[in-house]
């Protein structure tokens, strides 16, 4: 018997659940993005010309784009190891209805709380 530790790099670990959701009878995970994640979201927004140099987006088109961006760094099969989506079905993700839907979770997961939360006018409340 060989007792020899074994090591393994810690790559590909699970995300920090925010909230379990259903999309089309099936149950996905939104999960709290790394900072890499969102770095990486928000550096392909303001590649594609989406944000100002504030973050903010620079008309409703370019918001779907950039909410989409980030229910795709947020969006997991249960668990929060696989990712539902990749950055190139961005334009797909940002025409779905389910993004309306639950776009305030998955910006609260990206973000913390939205500015309604923070200010206290809704009865959300923030993780």
């Amino acid at each position: 018997m060989n007792d020899a530790p074994q090591y393994r790099k810690p790559l590909g670990m699970p995300r920090k659940f925010h909230k379990r959701i259903t999309i089309g009878g099936a149950d996905y995970d939104i999960c709290e993005p790394s900072s890499g994640d969102k770095t990486a979201a928000l550096a392909s927004s303001r590649k594609a010309g989406e944000l100002d140099d504030k973050n903010h987006p620079v008309d409703e088109d370019a918001g779907m784009h950039f909410l989409a961006r980030i229910a795709i760094v947020c969006l997991y099969h249960p668990g929060g190891v696989r990712r539902v989506f990749e950055q190139e079905e961005n334009a797909a993700v940002k025409n779905e209805p389910w993004l309306d839907e639950y776009g305030k979770d998955f910006s609260a997961a990206f973000g913390g709380p939205t500015v309604e939360e923070a200010r206290g006018n809704s009865e959300a409340t923030p993780s």
